[in-house]
């Protein structure tokens, strides 16, 4: 296909799949169900073999594929930059895979129940889970995963882990691999491509630059230069001396103090990490609704619309997972829209 026709497909493509969105309204309304009825209306009555953990493990598996399958249909007609930049951002599950892996590996839990934890792939990803499963050791499992498309993303993580065999710091260093090789192949897209995916990847770092920053600090206690270490690059308004800035602050309020104003872009910033967390989540997917149906840069729509797809599948999860546990309804509300029950 040329770039216009491509161009077309991935619009018709994104025109039709909008409507496997739910929207807040039907959420919230699934999360008012018994649990007969909850399952009916999102498949997880078809999940049958095990005990309830098992079932919701291969619910959840259920909803990743369905996500990994319309990001497979939206890959096909792209190539190049475009096609690199969409399989990065599917490799994120991947990504969680091998964190699964170095779980399991630090648990010492015997493979087959490591294996069960694990998503299975589409074709264009192929990461070899076998051979990573049937290592002995983090250091080794991480030298193997050198042999793979993600041989920068390991030498980084083994050296870290080398340094300080410390596994939370670990998966701080793969989400940085990860980012960083996000935002740089979103720099090797060309006109508003490049301009608009930026945009909304930069919107991403800064969410997780800002959460886990203020968690490594104030929550943690790791030192404002180990912080930094661990930032990311590519933030759309947090940069590194604004990040080392807000750092230096010796209490969570002072650092809250030195961030720009146009970070959120409707409400006032949070004092709570937890509520600073949902405020950044709400304000990137008020961004995505507006880039998926209005951005010039159908690749950027394409891109907005699996964010927000995500968001959903996780949160439909949440709301079965807490109705097969039993939880209240409080709890469910309050993990589903903190901001709103804060200021209820």
């Amino acid at each position: 296909m040329n770039k216009l026709a491509n161009q077309a497909y991935l619009r018709t493509r994104l025109a039709i799949m909008r409507a496997n969105l739910l929207g807040r309204e039907k959420l919230a309304a699934l999360a008012q169900m018994p649990l007969d009825e909850l399952a009916k209306h999102t498949g997880f009555d078809a999940v049958t073999a095990g005990n309830d953990a098992t079932r919701l493990a291969a619910f959840e598996r259920a909803l990743m594929q369905t996500w990994l399958d319309e990001l497979s249909a939206l890959l096909r007609p792209l190539a190049g930059p475009a096609r690199r930049l969409l399989t990065q951002w599917a490799s994120r599950y991947e990504l969680l895979n091998i964190k699964a892996l170095v779980r399991g590996k630090i648990g010492q839990l015997p493979n087959e129940q490591i294996e069960q934890s694990l998503f299975e792939l589409p074709g264009f990803l192929s990461l070899d889970h076998e051979r990573l499963l049937n290592t002995d050791s983090i250091p080794e499992l991480l030298r193997q995963l050198q042999k793979t498309r993600y041989r920068r993303l390991a030498t980084q993580a083994l050296r870290q882990y080398e340094e300080r065999p410390d596994p939370f710091l670990l998966d701080a260093t793969l989400d940085q691999q990860f980012y960083s090789d996000l935002s740089h192949r979103a720099q090797q897209l060309e006109g508003d491509d490049r301009t608009e995916t930026l945009d909304l990847i930069g919107r991403f770092v800064d969410r997780h630059n800002l959460v886990w920053s203020l968690r490594y600090r104030f929550n943690y206690g790791l030192q404002p230069s180990e912080v930094l270490y661990l930032a990311i690059d590519g933030g759309r308004v947090l940069n590194r001396s604004l990040l080392q800035q807000m750092l230096q602050a010796d209490t969570l309020g002072d650092a809250l103090r030195q961030l720009p104003k146009n970070l959120l872009s409707h409400r006032e910033m949070p004092e709570e990490i937890t509520l600073i967390e949902a405020a950044m989540r709400d304000d990137l997917f008020n961004h995505a609704q507006r880039a998926m149906l209005r951005s010039p840069s159908a690749l950027s729509s394409v891109l907005a619309y699996l964010v927000l797809r995500h968001g959903e599948i996780t949160s439909l999860y949440s709301i079965v997972h807490a109705r097969v546990r039993g939880l209240g309804d409080d709890v469910l509300a309050q993990a589903l829209d903190p901001l709103q029950e804060a200021a209820a």
